[in-house]
């Protein structure tokens, strides 16, 4: 970038800073106006009535001409032409000093028609015009300073030469306080410029910096479409594309083969997790090799595979999920002599079963697990025979609704800790359900809390709850903060927010106390409208986090357009830093570092993670290392220890 074009695109920002403050300045220039005039009890005069009545009228046509030449700049800025910059710093500066010779011009004129008090009120107002324009005409120094001159200097001069000890030392005060302005305005000025400077020179680095930025959002969006062990395409991969695939073929018909390994935990317990990171990966070879045709492919989790292929009818499906367990059972070198490995396939059709990919994928899971109860090394289809799996989750459903009132629910808190001095920051609340004396995996409670409608009552009774325990905790007095999971239905609710104020007023509470986190779920939405309602929830003072990171549909560039504050880095990241996982944990604490992002790692275990973590730049950890989540009672020894 040329000087020339550096210096002008200074001038062109500070332009923008005096047009932006003007309306502020006008609304106060014409109240004051208005209130000298009537509202100060000079001489009754017919000749001073007059002249004060032309006087109001020309400084009101002046501020009206000024509106409307702030209004012509917006205009003018809207569009791609060049601005001409030396153009509109004239007209603005005019504008300025025609306003401040208009005041100076009443204060003198009218000194005969006032009396003492008058002139004090005067020259105090004059003052504090003075004082609020050093920081409304920063934009340009000459304007300051000469705006600052006009309005005291005449005026306090004039008052040195009256008669009146008083109003001689009112002068002295004027004069003195309008040095003060001038040069205030001046450094006032010289900041501006200065800021406005740092940036335009800052300007190619922040280029390169996006350019980096870019490039590392490609290499995170590589890395979480992909899974870091089998190099195969991951769960969020899957869902995109198998999404396109029914948008692209409404009318076909496909299977869901859900593959799960058998005896897999063997091999891990016997055998080692490197043996067994070792077989995935043969795995996942053998899988992409004999199914090179299938649109979609995924692993989905642990032990886990997904494809989705076209549906003929069932003989054929059923034939083609028999080879590829005969292909996935044959010898593996890594197991030696050990014959342990098969796998069991669940499948569900389009759209004969469900027509939502969602239940396609519950439905040949609940179908897998069916098969593998009867006999492992088999294929199952889900049909009516496995229905009583959702009538668990009818009953679910319908005693999550009255948990509450049963005391069944709780909240456990899991500490969240500085990296670099392991003093607990935040807690994470998280629930806990008992059913008639059995706990239920909030994996499983909360999802069906969602798909029945029940998660915006049951998130309002958690957060009332958090509410009760920060008093309880005396978090607010310790600075500590409480991290509340939100699920992107409960975002969805347009009286979320109210309903969260109205709590946060009932309890005398801060919306900055509690981080709210967010479910990677969010990013499979409608993001312009979640990027309005987390932006509201930041206007609020809410903290707000997205959890999970790079597991599912979370991306760089998604949390870049939603704007969250805090990045929670998945622990499966955290688990396999000694692959591919350490990979995106860099990436992900360098961007965060650029763009100002605090960074959680989760699932901490060991000292060694903690302390790779911390060296990383990680800036805040959380697991089981520090501690698990912890009852009540636990959390107060905590904090008392």
């Amino acid at each position: 970038m040329s000087l020339a074009t550096t210096k002008s695109s200074e001038q062109l920002e500070a332009l923008k800073i005096l047009y932006a403050n003007t309306s502020h300045g006008l609304v106060i220039s014409i109240f004051v106006s208005i209130i000298i005039v009537f509202g100060l009890n000079f001489k009754v005069d017919q000749s001073i009535t007059l002249g004060k009545s032309v006087w109001l009228c020309t400084i009101l046509f002046t501020l009206w001409l000024r509106y409307l030449d702030a209004l012509y700049f917006k205009t003018k800025i809207r569009k791609p032409e060049p601005v001409n910059i030396k153009y509109h710093q004239c007209r603005f500066s005019s504008g300025c000093i025609i306003t401040a010779c208009l005041w100076a011009i009443f204060a003198i004129v009218f000194y005969d028609a006032s009396n003492i008090l008058e002139t004090t009120v005067i020259t105090i107002i004059l003052s504090a015009l003075a004082g609020g324009s050093v920081n409304v005409l920063s934009g340009h120094r000459f304007t300051a300073i000469i705006y600052s001159a006009i309005l005291l200097i005449p005026y306090s001069t004039f008052l040195l030469f009256t008669e009146l000890y008083y109003l001689q030392v009112l002068g002295v005060l004027g004069l003195s306080f309008s040095f003060v302005m001038i040069a205030s305005a001046n450094k006032s000025a010289r900041f501006t410029l200065h800021s406005i400077r740092l940036q335009n020179q800052n300007e190619h680095l922040l280029q390169e910096m996006e350019r980096k930025v870019e490039q590392r959002t490609e290499q995170i969006s590589r890395l979480s479409n992909t899974d870091p062990l089998t190099s195969m395409p991951n769960r969020k991969a899957f869902l995109s594309k198998s999404q396109q695939y029914i948008i692209d073929n409404p009318t076909k018909s496909f299977a869901l083969f859900f593959i799960d390994l058998d005896m897999f935990k063997q091999i891990n317990d016997t055998l080692g997790h490197q043996v067994g990171d070792r077989v995935l990966k043969e795995t996942a070879k053998r899988i992409e090799n004999a199914s090179l045709s299938v649109p979609c492919k995924c692993r989905w989790g642990g032990d886990e595979f997904l494809l989705l292929m076209p549906y003929q009818n069932q003989e054929h499906c059923s034939l083609l999920a028999r080879q590829l367990i005969a292909t996935i059972s044959k010898p593996h070198p890594q197991l030696g002599d050990h014959d342990w490995l098969s796998a069991t396939i669940g499948v569900a059709v389009y759209p004969q079963h469900t027509n939502d990919l969602s239940n396609l994928i519950q439905f040949a899971d609940i179908a897998m697990y069916h098969q593998k109860r009867k006999e492992k090394g088999g294929v199952a289809y889900f049909d009516d025979s496995l229905q009583h799996t959702l009538d668990r989750e009818l009953l679910l459903s319908t005693r999550l609704k009255t948990a509450g009132d049963e005391n069944a629910l709780r909240l456990v808190f899991q500490p969240i800790v500085n990296s670099q001095t392991h003093h607990i920051s935040s807690f994470e609340a998280l629930l806990r359900w008992q059913l008639d004396g059995q706990p239920i995996s909030p994996d499983e409670f909360i999802a069906i809390a969602e798909q029945y409608g029940i998660i915006n009552d049951l998130g309002l009774w958690v957060f009332e709850q958090a509410c009760q325990y920060v008093i309880d905790f005396k978090l607010v007095e310790r600075k500590l903060t409480m991290s509340v999971n939100v699920s992107v239905m409960q975002l969805q609710d347009k009286r979320f927010i109210t309903k969260l104020r109205s709590l946060l007023t009932k309890y005398q509470l801060s919306p900055s106390v509690f981080h709210l986190e967010v479910t990677e779920s969010i990013f499979a939405a409608d993001k312009a409208h979640f990027a309005n309602t987390i932006k509201t929830l930041q206007e609020n003072n809410f903290v707000i986090s997205i959890d999970d990171f790079g597991t599912g549909y979370s991306s760089l560039s998604n949390m870049l357009d939603i704007g969250v504050d805090i990045v929670k880095i998945d622990k499966s990241f955290v688990q396999n830093m000694d692959k591919r996982g350490l990979s995106v944990i860099n990436a992900v604490v360098n961007i965060a570092e650029s763009l100002k992002f605090t960074t959680v790692a989760e699932g901490v275990e060991t000292q060694e993670q903690a302390n790779t973590l911390t060296e990383i730049g990680v800036t805040h950890l959380q697991g089981y290392y520090f501690a698990k989540p912890l009852e009540v009672e636990e959390v107060h020894s905590k904090l008392a220890s």
